[in-house]
């Protein structure tokens, strides 16, 4: 009986209709357990088989789940596909060619415990469902996901998305609870019941299957009665079921259980097992860990031993069920097994989260050094995967004790290369210089092999990340000459990559533009995505910080795409942080910010993304008067930990100019003293450049010589710098350029701009400056026009008055020529400056202010 949800399926039917017309949705339905999400999404089927098909699957948590779980539930013709592995984004886009092929009411319920792949696929299809006939429908306890969930991840991903929306199935209230109450013709007191049940629909059913006559203290005590009143065959059916955990046949059950058939049917007689597509298990999850928990532990291993020598002989390819089996039942060496293989399965199909989860399951169990110290390499490896990063570098750690121990050299080297690699990405500079010359130190003790070379490698991009010209052209040379002679394509990628970036970095920007284009075009013809995106980034962030702003969009925006069609979201997200820092300086604020906040808004960005994002955002707000502190100090304190100069080069300008615009210009010596002597030592006339001009501003000591051209002009007072920055497109720069000139229109100019950008700060600062300096004082600019009260700019009115056309994201890209991520920050942009949640919102507030074309 479904009660009080008719709002709700209504809801649901017209994103059905909106799906069989062809315009995709993904609608994310949450709920706690038991609140009737599987009865509301039952009652859309029904409705929905006669006008088209339906797939239904699910996650369970009864053992760690496989690889595309919930998907090959629902389409079990992807399994193949699954078993064989390999590219995960082909495998995705047969996904969606699979369900995309008709019209689908396409259902995965409880993906609070889907395995990484599930989530992954998910996000991949619902970046792209808008034109496909498909309505899928995705239930999970939201009260379950924490901060930290990797759900969590994956509903900030989707926040923008216009095709994803988010419901919520609330419980029952008392009026509900009567009308069950009504339905069952027990004589129980709906208020008393709905106080005992908090309105949860399963809890309510529950105890009315009882009588309702004396209401138990809690759920678990309402099923086991229900229980209770079987004969004890059909108890022991019951317990089998509920160490299953899945559906299962009926002589499966009978089987394990050690009872006839006819045991079997009086569970499903009486309604405590139920039918669903030919297999029988609870009615709800809740149901079964009731009866599970009531088993005694003696009676738990003997069922577990049962089913492990059953399902060994039915699917002994199920390795992950044999595992969870092989542990209740306490028999290692089959735990152990299991469990490695079911890790490698889970690999395999790209769910690295499960493999990791898989792999601790098998340390538990392993018992010789070598072996421990073999399982521990992979747990590190599919951590690092799936950003668990503290437990990658202990893991290896622990690998490498034992490799120690046992006097494998060469793995030893391998793991401090690794403990290199993971400590620069948990931003431990320091650690990363150590584990990396030890690496090599130590594997030049062997003959060359590609441990070897990815050592040289390794070390050749920590000189490089540190702007070491010399060191990283000596070592990344080493790596270079020994990949080539390895014949390994993936080492040569990564070595021309760190050569091409140094390059940059000196300054030789043809040269270094020549090498990163190497490396991507190996990248490229040997399919390795990860150097393909690594590439982009480096060609992309290198010309940022350079101030190359039309390079730096044409490098960032190619990769970003290319990283978005194959779900690279970590590189993504970097590239997307440098294209932060392009757009504050090309005064395109409101992109900067929604560019920035994208990432600082969300719970798993990485520190070296949160970096770049976090000095972007701190820059908008503190030149247009807003409070910049919470930014700045998150910038400031991760490029410290950091300690390279592109990380704190930024991170120490932004606070620089922070203390300039709230008039604490007195303050940017102390702030820049330490980076100021890192930036000579290196020579990084870009760095030195921005540096020198804060500090000639702070009164601290400066040089003009060795730095960027248009700060050497702004330094030396040229008037040509003005000129040099608009060249670059860089508004920002060319009015801090026209501070100081005597030529009060000139400065004039630069307020109009800046005041145009919405920089106010910066307005009072420029003035400030010239007042205490005995300069002439521009104009205060006059008020903004009445008749855009908003202060939407040129091209976000355009956006909105595409969104009241009620185009969509892609459209409004084709429409204007934009990348899909642009138009998402205009009208984030857009939705932020009206102050409303929603388009439609937005939509309507434009049009009562008069913002729309009529």
């Amino acid at each position: 009986m479904l009660v009080e949800r008719d709002a709700l399926l209504a809801e649901l039917v017209t994103d059905l209709d909106d799906a069989l017309a062809g315009s995709g949705h993904v609608v994310f339905l949450g709920g706690e357990a038991g609140v009737g999400k599987t009865a509301l999404v039952r009652a859309l089927a029904r409705i929905a088989r006669p006008r088209c098909g339906v797939r239904i699957g699910g996650a369970d948590n009864i053992t760690t789940p496989g690889a595309l779980g919930a998907f090959q539930d629902a389409i079990p013709e992807i399994g193949p596909s699954v078993a064989a592995g390999g590219d995960r984004i082909r495998l995705f886009r047969e996904l969606r060619d699979l369900i995309a092929a008709a019209p689908v009411l396409l259902v995965l319920e409880d993906l609070h415990w889907a395995d990484e792949a599930t989530l992954d696929a998910l996000r991949y299809l619902a970046r792209r469902i808008e034109t496909a006939p498909v309505l899928l429908v995705v239930t999970y306890r939201h009260d379950e996901v924490t901060a930290r969930h990797p759900l969590t991840s994956l509903l900030g991903d989707l926040a923008t998305a216009t095709e994803v929306r988010r419901l919520l199935v609330p419980p029952l209230t008392v009026d509900g609870v009567a009308r069950l109450v009504a339905d069952s013709g027990d004589a129980v007191d709906p208020t008393a019941l709905h106080l005992r049940t908090g309105g949860n629909a399963f809890f309510v059913t529950e105890s009315l299957a009882i009588g309702g006559v004396a209401l138990p203290a809690t759920v678990s005590d309402a099923i086991l009665a229900r229980v209770a009143r079987l004969t004890p065959a059909a108890q022991d059916v019951v317990a089998a079921a509920a160490i299953l955990g899945a559906g299962a046949d009926a002589d499966l059950l009978a089987r394990i259980a050690a009872q006839a058939l006819d045991a079997v049917d009086e569970c499903a007689d009486a309604g405590v097992l139920i039918e669903i597509d030919g297999s029988l298990g609870f009615r709800h999850e809740l149901a079964r860990e009731a009866v599970e928990q009531s088993l005694s532990a003696v009676r738990r291993r003997q069922l577990h031993g049962r089913a492990l020598r059953a399902l060994a002989e039915r699917t002994p390819e199920d390795h992950r069920t044999l595992a969870h089996h092989a542990v209740g039942c306490g028999d290692e060496t089959a735990a152990m097994a299991h469990a490695v293989a079911a890790a490698e399965r889970a690999a395999h199909g790209s769910a690295h989260r499960e493999a990791a989860e898989h792999y601790r399951l098998a340390v538990r169990h392993s018992s010789s050094a070598a072996e421990r110290a073999a399982l521990f390499v992979a747990l590190s490896y599919e951590c690092y995967l799936t950003d668990q990063l503290p437990e990658a570098l202990t893991a290896r750690q622990q690998a490498l004790e034992l490799h120690e121990l046992v006097g494998d050299t060469r793995r030893l080297g391998d793991d401090e290369r690794w403990l290199s690699r993971l400590s620069w990405f948990s931003g431990h500079g320091k650690d990363a210089q150590r584990y990396g010359l030890r690496a090599v130190t130590t594997l030049e003790q062997l003959p060359p092999g590609v441990e070897l070379a990815w050592a040289y490698s390794n070390y050749a991009q920590l000189r490089m990340l540190a702007e070491e010209a010399e060191e990283v052209e000596f070592w990344g040379r080493k790596a270079l000459r020994l990949a080539r002679t390895l014949g390994s394509q993936d080492i040569e990628s990564h070595a021309l990559n760190n050569l091409g970036t140094a390059e940059l970095q000196s300054g030789h920007v043809e040269q270094g533009q020549r090498d990163l284009a190497h490396s991507l075009d190996i990248a490229r013809a040997a399919d390795l995505p990860e150097h393909v995106a690594r590439a982009y980034t480096n060609l992309g962030s290198s010309a940022v910080l350079q101030k190359r702003f039309a390079d730096a969009h044409a490098a960032l925006g190619a990769g970003i795409a290319f990283c978005e069609d194959r779900d690279l979201d970590s590189w993504a997200c970097y590239m997307t942080a440098c294209l932060s820092l392009a757009l504050a300086d090309e005064g395109r604020f409101d992109e900067a910010l929604a560019a920035a906040d994208s990432l600082l808004d969300h719970a798993g960005t990485a520190p070296v993304s949160l970096m770049p994002a976090a000095g972007a955002a701190a820059r908008v707000l503190a030149r247009r008067g807003a409070d910049a502190t919470p930014r700045l100090a998150l910038a400031q304190r991760l490029a410290a930990e950091a300690g390279e100069l592109q990380r704190l080069a930024p991170a120490v300008c932004a606070a620089a100019e922070h203390a300039w615009l709230t008039g604490d210009a007195g303050a940017i010596d102390a702030l820049t003293a330490s980076t100021w002597e890192l930036a000579l030592a290196h020579d990084e006339e870009w760095a030195t450049g921005e540096l020198a001009w804060w500090r000639m501003l702070g009164g601290a000591p400066f040089a003009a010589d060795r730095v960027a051209e248009p700060f050497a002009l702004m330094l030396t007072g040229d008037t040509r710098a003005v000129r040099a920055w608009t060249e670059r497109g860089c508004p920002v720069w060319a009015a801090y350029a026209a501070m100081l000139d005597p030529d009060i229109a000139v400065v004039d100019q630069a307020v109009r701009t800046l005041d145009g950008l919405g920089a106010a700060a910066a307005i009072e600062a420029i003035l400030r400056t010239r007042h205490d300096r005995g300069l002439a004082l521009p104009r205060r600019p006059r008020a903004q026009a009445r008749g855009n009260p908003a202060q939407l700019t040129a091209r976000e009115l355009e956006v909105l008055g595409l969104l009241g056309e009620g185009l969509s994201t892609p459209e409004i890209a084709e429409r204007l020529i934009l990348s899909r991520r642009t138009v998402e920050h205009h009208i984030a942009a857009v939705l932020r400056k009206l102050g409303e949640p929603t388009r439609g919102r937005a939509v309507a507030a434009a049009s009562r202010r008069g913002l729309l074309p009529v």
